[in-house]
């Protein structure tokens, strides 16, 4: 019976929150993603009050010296409640009431975005469907985060949300891993490579999303607002089949029949999602019928989790130190991955950190494509047996011809056949010597070359031009001014410590920074191009660390006048 189900309380919410603290730990402020719907109610009101209970069991304000600031706390000390407004429907108005009267009522800042369509980046409201309104969304809460200074938010994602998002993938054609569905954490990332419009950067890769619902039912959290008083408001659309498919399958999720496929409408209609629904209750046949859809998609990210604790360790013992933005990889270690879907998160995990795409976008991972991913693993495996013997042997060097060949892996990737000298510590672009233990072979990924005709190829889509980014920072006496190269360096100025010579060049004369790719890895160098003279000087360049110099492009100290600039590969080799 409805009435039985429990609300949750602050000391089970707080068990939960501790499964989806960011790698960096709590920031001093959360914010929280609050629709005004029943699920973020919930969720503020869980979060205060769990802060409210932990704060004053741990820090008495009596105990404290006088004066003295408070220890560092594995919670939150502020919350910010940030509600988009979309005004994409009748409802969009007392859904804002509900959200800024809920934070005001428990004494929490509140922050309030309207969406301006037509305006800036924002399409006009003809041209808005649900991933344009998904996205631009994300965009206005990122940026009130920005504003707000603080470096995570929560979602009211919860279990049923969980079980949608693995309905829908299945129904794709997704992998085990994307069966898992959303995490409890993760990156906020840098945005889309389709929609360069909703772009968050550097800033995207130091923000975190989490989400401490994802292990309770939407029934529950309903109990908890009826339990606690709290008013919301629920959206008409999300039980409306003809608008999107994951609304279909809340129907199914609320014990209502799902909309015949004949009956749909929209960009998803067809799809019939009963084949899914019983392929999930047939792998928890003793569950509890109500509960397992839920149960089987835990399951799924348990075993995700599993996977990716694998693939961390595995290539951490694999790891052979290379130049920034490269991955190399010793194959005797690889070799002990034999699972499939082990090497497939492998694969996922090297392309993500080389690729010059946006962090975060499944672009970089070859699209979570299973065919892509077989062959790339087929490459680096070698799953095509070949007779050395047959080999070209060079009796000079010792070596065979190498039967493995470079290779395009995809999301803006290649991959080169190496083998490492254990004892000299220095790689080589060849096949290992006959009998010779101490040479082990591995795989080097790195950026790809433009994907062009010309020869040598173009880099003109990866220069940045950062003048104008630079003027304006001058102008507003700013300390400091960030560019991102290639989605893969943050190049850093301190305008504090801009020399003289470059402030004339870009206030009086009008001069150019440009950072452009130099070496086969890609990597930034800061150009001048003066005004008046118009010569080129190289104002920086990335500084290889020292037991790299042996590498025949390493640069072993800064350019002239780089004393202001300062360099970072930004993208991570963290399963989050």
């Amino acid at each position: 019976m409805p009435g039985l189900i429990p609300p949750i309380t602050p000391a089970e919410f707080f068990q939960y929150l501790q499964r989806c603290i960011p790698p960096v730990g709590w920031s001093h402020k959360l914010a929280v993603a609050n629709s005004g719907g029943p699920d973020s109610v919930a969720l503020l009101f869980l979060l205060h009050a769990t802060l409210k209970q932990r704060l004053s069991l741990t820090f008495p304000p009596e105990r404290l010296p006088s004066g003295a600031p408070p220890a560092p706390l594995g919670i939150p000390r502020e919350l910010l409640s940030i509600h988009v407004n979309h005004n994409l429907q009748d409802a969009a108005t007392a859904m804002q009431s509900a959200a800024s009267g809920l934070a005001q009522q428990l004494g929490i800042p509140s922050h309030t975005v309207k969406i301006p369509w037509g305006q800036d980046q924002f399409p006009p409201l003809n041209q808005v469907d649900e991933k344009v309104a998904r996205e631009a969304r994300y965009y206005a809460l990122f940026s009130s985060m920005q504003r707000n200074k603080t470096n995570a938010i929560a979602f009211a994602h919860h279990a049923d949300d969980q079980v949608e998002t693995a309905i829908m993938r299945m129904s794709q054609g997704s992998s085990t891993r994307g069966l898992a569905a959303m995490r409890p954490v993760r990156r906020w990332g840098m945005g889309k490579k389709d929609n360069p419009s909703f772009s968050f950067g550097v800033d995207g890769m130091h923000t975190w999303l989490v989400r401490p619902l994802l292990h309770v039912s939407k029934d529950r959290l309903l109990a908890t607002c009826e339990a606690n008083k709290l008013d919301y408001v629920n959206d008409p659309t999300n039980f409306q089949p003809s608008l999107t498919l994951r609304n279909n399958i809340r129907r199914l999720l609320s014990n209502k029949e799902p909309t015949p496929v004949q009956e749909q409408q929209g960009d998803e209609a067809g799809v019939a999602i009963e084949p899914y629904v019983a392929h999930l209750r047939a792998m928890v046949p003793k569950v509890r019928h109500e509960d397992q859809l839920r149960e089987a998609v835990r399951l799924y990210g348990i075993r995700l989790e599993e996977v990716e604790t694998q693939v961390t360790n595995l290539i951490s013992r694999a790891r052979i130190h290379s130049p920034a933005s490269t991955l190399i990889l010793r194959s005797d270690v690889l070799a002990e991955a034999t699972d499939e879907e082990l090497r497939y998160a492998i694969v996922r995990r090297c392309l993500r950190y080389c690729s010059p795409g946006p962090w975060g976008d499944v672009w970089c991972e070859a699209g979570g494509d299973r065919g892509s991913l077989k062959r790339i693993a087929r490459q680096i495996w070698f799953a095509k047996k070949v007779n050395r013997e047959e080999l070209e042997y060079n009796p000079k060097t010792g070596v065979r011809e190498d039967p493995r060949k470079t290779f395009t892996a995809g999301a803006g990737v290649i991959a080169y056949p190496i083998t490492y000298q254990i004892e000299r510590d220095r790689v080589r672009f060849r096949s290992s010597r006959e009998g010779d233990e101490l040479e082990v072979e591995g795989w080097l990924f790195g950026r790809a070359p433009p994907h062009e005709k010309s020869v040598p190829p173009s880099w003109s889509e990866v220069v940045i031009n950062a003048t104008e980014g630079l003027q304006a920072a001058l102008k507003a006496e700013q300390p400091r001014y960030t560019a991102l190269f290639d989605n893969r360096f943050a190049i850093h100025f301190d305008i504090t410590k801009t020399p003289k010579r470059i402030k004339q060049e870009l206030t009086e004369y009008v001069g150019r920074i440009k950072i452009e790719p130099e070496t086969r890895w890609v990597l930034p160098k800061v150009m001048l191009v003066g005004a008046r003279s118009k010569n080129r000087l190289c104002i920086g360049q990335l500084v290889w660390e020292k037991d790299l110099w042996r590498w025949r492009e390493s640069v072993h100290k800064p350019a002239k006048l780089q004393r202001w600039i300062t360099m970072e590969f930004v993208r991570t080799l963290d399963a989050l």
